[in-house]
């Protein structure tokens, strides 16, 4: 079996938890930060050039929503793997997330919970 490293590209508006889930993701095996977005134009952007395998997405930003721009990830590239992250909790937003066609939804209060088995399963799959 060939092991790939699983290609993440970060979006959120807020620069410190942006630096901060970097530094966390980069300690986990079979990763790597391929590269940061502000805002979900500039997301949009970066996934056309760098190619990640999973987008990790903020659900509330200025200029597009990462609503909006996991819709349009997921037209143009669909094998791309898009997880919401978000401070709302509330299950309308993990609907919304659904009919946008992310692949998951995390609360941003259970990033730690969550987030280590779902890039684990994205490293597993890929290393095919």
């Amino acid at each position: 079996m060939d092991n790939k490293t699983v290609k993440i590209l970060l979006c959120d508006d807020n620069d410190n938890f942006r630096q901060l889930l970097t530094q966390y993701i980069k300690a986990m095996p079979g990763v790597e930060v391929v590269g940061e977005a502000i805002d979900g134009v500039d997301v949009i952007d970066k996934t056309e050039a760098l190619d990640p395998d999973l987008v990790l997405m903020d659900l509330s930003m200025p200029n597009q929503s990462g609503l909006d721009a996991t819709k349009t990830i997921k037209e143009r590239w669909p094998e791309k793997s898009v997880i919401i992250l978000t401070l709302y909790e509330d299950s309308v937003y993990k609907e919304l997330a659904d009919e946008f066609n992310a692949d998951g939804f995390i609360a941003k209060s259970s990033i730690k919970a969550q987030l280590p088995s779902i890039i684990a399963d994205k490293v597993k799959n890929t290393a095919h």
